[in-house]
């Protein structure tokens, strides 16, 4: 059995308009080509679809079947066709987003929300890593766009500003330096801390803050999120520092206050990490431009 998409639309067309002469005026052909058409789909399927008389065609009970079914048939094709073109234009498919914990517990729900309201085709996974981690999964194709807290000095990537943040002391509201609105990273170095896991990105910076004070933290705990580290704080663990941004809810469940930190490093540009060899599939190139807004 052969026949193709066009064979069905000549026999819908005849079907509808009852005649083989306005049929192929309806699709822009000759009778002659929509006639041998038709009689090669019948000796096709060795049935009769058409009774064909001086005033026009008549469909037989085959031939009333076979309409239902190419109706079918042309419907989703021409789904498929629609599918198909929104995947083209990147309407459709998935962007794969690591990101570290500051962006995504600051930024990206709200970005996302309204690229996902916009894009409702698109699907985000998105995943937490440390910078370095970031840096090479988009350098290595795992991740089409990466979100770092620091710019990491590897080949063949680009970056791009994306948000700014800024770190805290937070601390109980009756610890000693709770009345200070601002304070240096000298001044508590030695103070217990609550730290986050050994791998984030804020790890890092407060071991480097410490070192160069001369000092190493005193962690009396670390914890895996901003809302524990809150937590751990309002329990009287020590301090901790924190985006002023993602603890905001926090700070207030836990009666906690957040002092300015006069440091430069407390003051972050956060980045947007892409490959520079390699174009994104235009799914990742709508977040890309989107994410810059």
């Amino acid at each position: 059995m052969k026949f193709d998409f066009k064979d069905l639309e000549l026999f819908v067309a005849v079907a509808e308009a009852g005649s083989i002469a306005r049929a192929a005026e309806r699709c822009h052909t000759v009778a002659s080509a929509v006639s041998k058409r038709l009689s090669d789909l019948e000796e096709s399927f060795g049935a009769a679809l058409l009774n064909r008389g001086a005033r026009g065609v008549e469909l037989t009970s085959a031939g009333h079947a076979f309409l239902v079914k190419a109706r079918k048939l042309l419907d989703q094709a021409e789904q498929l066709e629609e599918e198909i073109q929104k995947h083209s234009a990147g309407m459709r498919g998935q962007v794969t987003v690591f990101a570290n914990m500051s962006a995504i517990v600051e930024f990206l729900p709200t970005v996302l929300a309204s690229f996902l309201k916009r894009h409702p085709d698109v699907h985000v996974h998105l995943e937490q890593h440390i910078s370095e981690h970031i840096a090479t999964s988009v350098k290595e194709n795992s991740a089409d766009l990466g979100i770092i807290g620091d710019l990491p000095t590897l080949d063949k990537l680009t970056t791009l500003p994306f948000r700014q943040d800024e770190l805290v002391l937070v601390t109980r509201r009756d610890h000693a330096v709770a009345r200070r609105t601002s304070i240096g990273f000298g001044e508590i170095a030695a103070l217990p801390f609550v730290g986050l896991d050994a791998n984030s990105s804020l790890h890092y910076v407060l071991a480097k803050a410490a070192a160069d004070c001369g000092k190493g933290l005193d962690l009396r705990i670390r914890v895996a999120s901003f809302d524990a580290a809150c937590a751990m704080v309002a329990a009287g663990l020590g301090v901790t520092i924190l985006p002023r941004l993602a603890i905001a809810p926090y700070a207030k469940a836990f009666d906690l206050t957040s002092i300015q930190l006069t440091d430069a490093w407390a003051a972050r540009q956060l980045f947007i990490c892409v490959r520079s060899d390699q174009a994104l599939h235009p799914a990742a190139q709508m977040l890309l431009e989107h994410l810059q807004q």
